[in-house]
């Protein structure tokens, strides 16, 4: 591990903020059953929000680690599983669409820790470039 307390730090701050958008969305997953668009856009806003939210933390991540790792695996799971485990043990209005939504929630995840890693690296090479950029004009 590179840097555990910077590691430990995102962790805990994803298990949180996964924990708090699955809390204030669960009265809004009894429409994943509805039949038609109630369900599609339901499912869509689920999933479009978890996105954005492992695609931004594993960004903001990767931009700052010294060399390449695979620990934005770790996050990603760890934006997975809270609401996967309050979906399918805790929560009372998925009316049996546990499946549906565990499987968007998986796919929502993963997509936003692919696409946040390439663009993390981005972030990354810029961010480098600008410091030797800042070393090279201090010298």
């Amino acid at each position: 591990m590179l840097d555990p307390s910077r590691f430990f730090a995102y962790f805990t701050w994803v298990v949180m903020i996964s924990l708090a958008i699955v809390l204030t969305s669960n009265r809004f997953l009894s429409f994943v059953a509805d039949p038609g668009w109630p369900g599609l856009v339901t499912l869509l806003v689920f999933g479009f929000i978890y996105m954005n939210f492992c695609y931004a933390a594993i960004k903001r991540f990767i931009m700052k680690v010294p060399e390449p790792t695979n620990q934005h695996y770790l996050l990603g799971a760890s934006i997975f599983l809270p609401p996967a485990i309050w979906i399918n043990f805790v929560s009372e209005h998925t009316a049996g669409s546990e499946f549906i939504l565990t499987a968007v929630l998986l796919l929502a995840c993963g997509l936003g820790v692919y696409y946040g890693n390439r663009a993390g690296i981005r972030a990354r090479y810029e961010y480098i470039q600008k410091l030797k950029e800042k070393q090279r004009k201090e010298a």
